[in-house]
Formats: structure tokens, sequence, C-alpha cells
């Protein structure tokens, strides 16, 4: 299968109108193993260096929801994982974005949304109730405070599939061409539309299969579903500003890599002396690719 790099008139008229865009498995099976394999990796780094310091990890988002505890997301992860920090600069994302944007892309921030349930809650390791969806937001709602440019555009990877039941990304097609009003109401967590500005009903799930790319501009709005299918629902999430606005190497992500990575090398270094044993392991689930 060739991989798409270049968009057509028809893939630019698309992100034009709908702020969005869907491109069908650009990675392989062999790296969207190699991406599952990374994401395990990375959740028993940053859960077993949280009980090895006695301390739940900055990078870490954790939550009890109705059915049972649930990492909701892990973020940033780049310094984390080579290959990850790889797929960042890959061409099939930058190619399509240095397009769409006209400019070159310059990664700004990077999160893994796992999704992803465990069997049981982890002693140690405290949980804040809440549920797994998003509320229905832009992103630019939280670049805003930074005056951060709406021409800002995320790309997600696929690592498992989604489909109707695991949680998708959800989108209202049209809704980046005005950025509306946010809230914080007091139930939630996060920014949320003014409930009277759009049809919280309304919108469309984005189904796609593993390996696939999914582009969606800053000012469009999107949540997504809860996922009840059992398994994660793991997006990587690349977020990259157009060169010429030129907001700063690392300006959001890099308090957090400088304040967590002490406690993860004091982890490994317990780990070296003999004095902590890893107590996690990631959970096994059926691969679907």
């Amino acid at each position: 299968m060739a991989v798409k790099t270049e968009l057509t008139g028809e893939d630019l008229e698309h992100f034009r109108e709908n702020g969005y865009l869907v491109l069908p498995q650009a990675f392989n099976a062999e790296e969207v193993a190699r991406m599952q394999h990374e994401a395990d990796r990375i959740l028993e780094l940053i859960i077993n260096s949280s009980l090895a310091n006695g301390r739940k990890s900055g990078r870490l988002d954790i939550l009890q929801t109705s059915t049972g505890p649930m990492v909701r997301k892990i973020q940033p992860i780049n310094d984390l994982s080579l290959f990850l920090a790889k797929v960042s600069a890959d061409e099939r994302l930058i190619g399509p974005m240095r397009q769409l944007m006209g400019d070159e892309p310059i990664l700004m921030e990077e999160k893994l949304n796992y999704k992803e349930p465990l069997p049981e809650a982890i002693e140690g390791i405290p949980l804040v109730d809440s549920e797994d969806r998003f509320p229905v937001h832009n992103d630019w709602a939280y670049y805003l405070a930074q005056d951060y440019p709406q021409e800002i555009i995320s790309s997600a990877v696929t690592i498992d599939p989604c489909d109707e039941s695991s949680g998708p990304l959800h989108v209202w097609p049209g809704s980046h061409k005005q950025h509306l009003k946010h809230h914080r109401p007091p139930n939630k967590r996060g920014w949320e539309v003014l409930p009277d500005l759009i049809d919280f009903d309304g919108g469309i799930d984005l189904l796609a299969p593993p390996g696939s790319v999914m582009l969606f501009h800053s000012v469009l709005v999107h949540n997504s579903r809860p996922n009840i299918s059992g398994r994660p629902r793991r997006l990587m999430i690349y977020s990259h500003y157009p060169r010429q606005s030129d907001i700063g190497h690392d300006v959001r992500n890099g308090p957090s890599r400088l304040r967590e990575s002490p406690y993860e090398w004091e982890y490994q270094r317990a780990k070296d002396r003999g004095e902590f044993e890893d107590v996690f392991q990631a959970p096994v689930f059926s691969r679907f690719l």
C-alpha cells in the first residue's frame, strides 16, 4: 500500500470546510504493533515510578469511572520513547500539515490518550472520580491564554481501533470557522463550549482502523465518547504550530519534563540498587490490527 503524504485538492477543500481530515492506515501493522509496545512500556514506567517515589506522576491522568479504574492520558511522552518522538516528525504527519498550514509545522506538545481500563485500582495511586469522556471543547480555548495562533493543527495517530464502542473522537464539522465561547462547568474537568452555542447531541464520530492519522484544526469543536469496549483506545496526539508564529521550543510540555524526569531517574536508580521491584504490568488485551 502506498503511503500518502501529499493531499489532493479534494482533501484540502474537505479540511477547509470541515476542519478535520482522516488519512486511513498511514502506518502499517508492524509500526502499530511497535506503538502499542511503546504505550505499554510508558504506562509501566509511569505507574511504577509513581509507586517507587510515593507520589502520582504529574504526567499521569488516572480516573475512577463508573465502570472501574482507567488511565485517561500520559503527557508528555516524547522524552520517554525515541520511536514515538520520531513519529512526531514523520513525513506522513508533517507533509499534510505543511500543505494545510502553508508553512513548516513545529511540534508544540504531545500526549498519549490511553482510555485504558485497568483490572483493579493500584494501591498507592489516588484516583479522581470522573468519566473518561472529554467535555465538548476546542483546543484553542486552552491556547488562548498564551496567545497561541489559531493555525495550530493536531494529528491523532490511532494505536487501537476507533470504533463506536471504544470512545472515538467526536467532532462538529465546520465548527472551526469561528471560536465559540467556553466556560468551566463545576461538575466537569476542563473547558466546555457554552451549551446554548452548539447542539451537544450533534457532531459525528471519527471511526478509523489502527495506524490512521486524524488531522484537526485547533478551533474545531470536539470531544470523545465513553470507552465501553473493555480495551484501550489509544491515540497518540501531536500538536504543531506554523514556524512563522515562533512561539518557542517546548514551552507547554518542557516544565513537566523538567519536573518529572528526576523522579523517573530516581525510580531507575532504586531498581538498580535493589530497593524497588516493579509492581505494575500493563494489562494484556487482544491486539486488533
